[in-house]
């Protein structure tokens, strides 16, 4: 988007959050005068941005999967503070969903958190979500393939219904912001992308809004989708946004989300050899779950449904070269 006027706009960093991407979100984030994140407010968080809070004494509060790249983007938040940005942690849904964990730690009941219709509602499509994950969880370990790919579905609609409640708390948190004048920049994750239609809806000037892939110039040299992501993020996607999908490419997608999850890599992985570890490893999945038939993917789900990653990969593997594809799976 070359020749974009920034000023006075509004710009949402679609990306992972993996540390390599932080070299691509400074670039943005240096833009804009207002930086909003994805996460939920931390009491500890403007003394840590000051240096009053050391980055080591933060991070013990987080619960954070990816530690590498937290580390990293609090140096990066350090900095860009002291520049003079403006840096703000948004994200309703997951602050009211801390405050109903408090609540029930204090010993109050699900019946006294309905009775407050702030935390109904999320409390409610959280319910919802984590309990088609654990029948998800509970039906991959044995049930037959067409019931895990039914139970996979019916996570990808609940985690639909969450996603948008979600896009819908954290775009009517931002919108005051831009009263103020001044250019924000946005973080969110790829599965996020709800948040630009609900944000333009309540704007109702689209041409505020800007959309950037930060890792995009890397999946493009890896010759990868645009938001690389998962095919079960894209069906929950689909879900989200078209409000349903054809059975077809909803069957195929929850059957190849079954085999994405078990060759991709969990572990943070931080640049090194390469500057995009995580990107690549993504996009080489994806090549191959995308090569995969919905009888390919039963096939390959039987054999390695129980396996670690390392023997999921060795199978698959050699299903590919036994059959007519080329395919190569690196990592």
């Amino acid at each position: 988007m070359g020749g974009f006027n920034i000023r006075d706009m509004i710009t949402i960093g679609f990306s992972s959050h993996h540390a390599e991407v932080l070299p691509y979100a400074r670039l943005q984030m240096e833009q804009h005068q207002i930086i909003v994140l994805e996460e939920a407010p931390s009491p500890s968080f403007l003394g840590m941005l000051d240096g009053r809070v050391s980055i080591d004494e933060y991070m013990m509060d987080l619960d954070s999967e990816f530690p590498g790249f937290e580390r990293r983007m609090c140096t990066l938040l350090r900095e860009l503070h002291s520049k003079g940005r403006q840096i703000i942690q948004v994200e309703p849904y997951l602050e009211i969903l801390l405050q109903i964990h408090e609540l029930l730690s204090d010993g109050k009941t699900p019946g006294d958190i309905m009775k407050d219709p702030r935390l109904e509602s999320v409390y409610g499509a959280e319910k919802r979500a984590t309990g088609a994950l654990l029948n998800y969880y509970t039906q991959s370990l044995r049930a037959p393939f067409d019931k895990v790919v039914r139970a996979v579905q019916a996570f990808a609609w609940a985690d639909a219904e969450r996603l948008m409640m979600r896009e819908r708390l954290r775009a009517k948190a931002i919108t005051p912001l831009t009263s103020y004048g001044m250019d924000i920049y946005v973080e969110a994750g790829y599965i996020h992308y709800c948040l630009y239609h609900y944000l333009k809806k309540a704007l109702g000037r689209c041409e505020k809004i800007r959309v950037v892939y930060l890792l995009a110039p890397v999946i493009r040299k890896l010759k990868g989708r645009r938001r690389n992501m998962g095919p079960g993020d894209v069906l929950t996607l689909r879900y989200a946004i078209h409000g349903g999908a054809a059975k077809d490419v909803a069957n195929l997608l929850a059957a190849r989300s079954l085999i994405y999850i078990k060759l991709l890599q969990k572990d943070e992985l931080l640049p090194g050899d390469s500057d995009a570890p995580h990107s690549e490893d993504e996009v080489s999945v994806n090549r191959i779950v995308d090569s995969l038939s919905l009888e390919d993917c039963q096939v390959l789900f039987d054999q390695i449904r129980l396996a670690k990653r390392e023997k999921a990969i060795r199978v698959v593997k050699e299903y590919l070269r036994t059959s007519p594809c080329n395919n190569t799976l690196t990592g």
